[in-house]
């Protein structure tokens, strides 16, 4: 289902007062669960009738939630909220000047749209939109999390986010990933790669032989970046885009692991399994496991004795 981007309709109604309202509710909502509407309007430096004034557009623009039931008037920041202010933080950088309600991928936890630069080039722009799934994985390598009341899933998505960026600094000068040109929040901008997932092909659009080459491609890839040190740990037919000029690209890196962390090898091991087998039910390309294991096996050996 595609679904438009809200803050991109509302956003030249805001005003400077909005992005400061804004930033006051995500900012304290570090200390609160319903940031208090004199806390909001301290930080924004209005009036409380003001400040009141601006969260109920705010409220009527799906960019903010409002509570009464306790004890006092309290807000919430929504994830269209956040998507604004993301939005402004980029075009304040000078990173994009727009953003099309054109999506280019619609995932489980994100939604990629096109962009333009100053320089009237084209960009992906990822907004995650994280679940309880992504937040089991986290707990992986965030336990600190585990011990917390109050989780905000902003901060959730803002925490993907950043470890995508991560991932895609690490790999895009060594590997077939998209190129990382900015984060903010939840947000990434990348560079814009015309393709299509391997997930969204027919069985009939590819000949055995082409899918052959095509996993052979991807299991050169893998490979390469396990020798690296990273495990992508989420590899799937969705995470696959074959290219335009018949290469191929890795996407959505969040959930990656380095091959130190206690149970990479069986993220590997499931990583490479999946792809095989669904290789095998789609195109009938089979591979033998045991070769392709040990190859991968000994890439993982070779990134520990190289960390």
């Amino acid at each position: 289902m595609v679904s438009k981007l809200l803050a991109l309709e509302v956003y030249p109604n805001l005003k400077d007062l909005d992005f400061r309202v804004l930033r006051g509710v995500e900012l304290n909502m570090r200390h609160y669960e319903w940031v208090p509407l004199e806390v909001i309007a301290k930080f924004s430096r209005v009036d409380i009738e003001t400040a009141s004034y601006r969260l109920g557009k705010l409220d009527n623009w799906g960019l903010v939630r409002r509570r009464s039931d306790i004890g006092y008037i309290g807000y919430q920041l929504t994830i269209h909220g956040y998507d604004a202010l993301a939005i402004r933080a980029f075009a304040q950088k000078g990173i994009i000047k727009a953003i099309s309600q054109t999506q280019i991928g619609v995932g489980k936890e994100a939604d990629v749209y096109v962009g333009i630069t100053p320089n009237e080039e084209k960009v992906a722009v990822k907004f995650n939109r994280i679940g309880r799934t992504s937040f089991t994985r986290i707990k992986l390598y965030r336990p600190d999390f585990i011990d917390k009341r109050h989780i905000s899933w902003l901060y959730i998505s803002r925490l993907v986010a950043q470890r995508e960026y991560e991932a895609l600094q690490l790999l895009s000068p060594i590997a077939k990933v998209p190129k990382p040109l900015a984060w903010n929040r939840h947000a990434i901008v990348m560079e814009f790669i015309e393709g299509i997932e391997l997930v969204e092909l027919a069985d009939t659009d590819l000949t055995k032989d082409e899918a052959s080459e095509i996993l052979d491609k991807v299991l050169e890839e893998y490979k390469k970046i396990v020798e690296f040190g990273i495990i992508h740990s989420d590899m799937s037919l969705y995470n696959i885009v074959l290219k335009k000029d018949g290469d191929i690209l890795i996407i959505d890196w969040p959930q990656y692991l380095t091959t130190a962390f206690p149970d990479a090898k069986y993220y590997l091991e499931r990583d490479l399994r999946v792809l095989l087998n669904s290789f095998k039910r789609k195109w009938r390309v089979e591979k033998d496991w045991n070769e392709v294991w040990k190859e991968f096996e000994d890439a993982f050996k070779k990134s520990l004795k190289e960390a």
